[in-house]
């Protein structure tokens, strides 16, 4: 009885100590509560030190935590290793794929990278208006070496490259803007003052500058995981007519967590990392859907956002295509925008007539959603890329 009680008392204390430790944010899978399986639970062998190999890891923002739970946490301001403090700033985080160590008794971390990726930055007077080629590169982030984007930067009138580790020798650029593809030491690409995404593939060069979206997500729309991204034409007002359900849902940038916004209500004004907002229908609804970027204002509504525009005034040949789908109305197009059957955006392209050339070329086989932006009004239509 004597050992079956010391046996008790010795497993009750190493329960004791069994704190689970893990790491979330950005930078990883998303903060807790914004996307479901955002924990990444670090392993150990004596509860003091704990591993966790190979993460792919984002540029965004982390932090360490005990047993789930906010109320013990730790952050730091340095990367890619430091000393974390109970309650500190969260980790900012560079992309890459690192094994990353913790120190729960003195929080000291590291992140110690197992793939490294080249940089890639924009380079020139349209990033710096002051020094221009003298001055530094933006870099922009990756997660896989090969897919680059700079999220929402604001750019003035100039002329920039695509540039690869600080190298002059390594440039990539292009006149064609807002998209096209870059060639290595090519003329300097002129980008118009304004705010945009880039998004650039170092291995075949092609580039696009678009305004940043702006989509919905949540146990509303698809779940936690993909957003069902807004339409705009101005990169301020952004609109949507959306099937919704009863849950709740929050709005980000540019498919990630590192800005969103949530609120309270139906209606309201949003608040940067605020709360779900929670969705009350009787039923699943198409839903009218706006957002200011600037105000942060905000509407939900079963009132549609924009009426629809009737198809007999909308055309497209062909349809399967390969190359390009025209588009022709008897209005002309102030912008189309293509969607997968996901929901995500994938290509937007400004009109300015009462037909354009949709490029299919570099877009997967299948079935794609577009809208097309006429005046006040807005048609849905499906097309197929063989």
């Amino acid at each position: 009885m004597k050992n079956l009680w010391l046996t008790a008392a010795l497993l009750l204390a190493f329960a004791g100590q069994a704190q689970i430790v893990s790491i979330v944010g950005t930078g990883v899978n998303g903060w807790p509560g914004n996307m479901t399986g955002a924990e990444l639970a670090m392993t150990t062998a004596d509860f003091v030190t704990y591993t966790l190999p190979n993460v792919s890891v984002s540029t965004g923002e982390v932090k360490f935590r005990q047993d789930y739970d906010w109320t013990i946490n730790w952050g730091g301001s340095t990367f890619p290793s430091g000393n974390g403090v109970q309650g500190g700033p969260n980790i900012p985080t560079v992309a890459g794929t690192y094994d990353i160590t913790f120190n729960r008794s003195n929080g000291t971390y590291t992140f110690i990278g197992t793939t490294a990726f080249s940089f890639v930055g924009i380079w020139g007077p349209a990033v710096d208006g002051i020094n221009g080629f003298m001055g530094p590169d933006v870099n922009m982030a990756t997660v896989d070496g090969v897919n680059y984007r700079l999220s929402a930067f604001y750019f003035t009138s100039g002329t920039a490259v695509f540039r690869q580790d600080d190298n002059p020798n390594l440039v990539w650029s292009s006149t064609a803007f807002p998209t096209g593809t870059a060639v290595s030491q090519g003329p300097a690409l002129f980008i118009p003052g304004g705010q945009y995404t880039v998004d650039f593939n170092r291995t075949t060069g092609a580039y696009d500058f678009h305004f940043p979206s702006v989509g919905v997500l949540g146990t509303a729309v698809n779940g936690w995981n993909t957003d069902v991204d807004l339409m705009t034409s101005n990169g301020e007002y952004y609109y949507g007519n959306i099937m919704l359900s009863n849950g709740a849902l929050k709005f980000r940038l540019d498919d990630s967590w590192t800005t969103n916004w949530g609120g309270n209500g139906m209606s309201g004004t949003a608040v940067p990392n605020g709360a779900d907002i929670v969705i009350t229908t009787a039923s699943t609804a198409l839903h009218g859907i706006e957002f200011n970027r600037n105000t942060l204002s905000y509407t939900i509504s079963t009132t549609l956002a924009l009426p629809q525009l009737s198809l007999t005034t909308v055309g497209v040949t062909p349809n399967p295509a390969v190359l390009a789908w025209r588009i022709q109305c008897s209005n002309p197009i102030q912008e189309v925008a293509l969607f997968d059957l996901t929901g995500k955006l994938v290509l937007t392209q400004k009109g300015n007539g009462l037909e354009m050339d949709l490029d299919a070329q570099r877009l997967a086989s299948g079935m794609y959603v577009a809208k097309v932006l006429s005046g006040q009004t807005v048609a849905t239509m499906k097309l197929i890329r063989e």
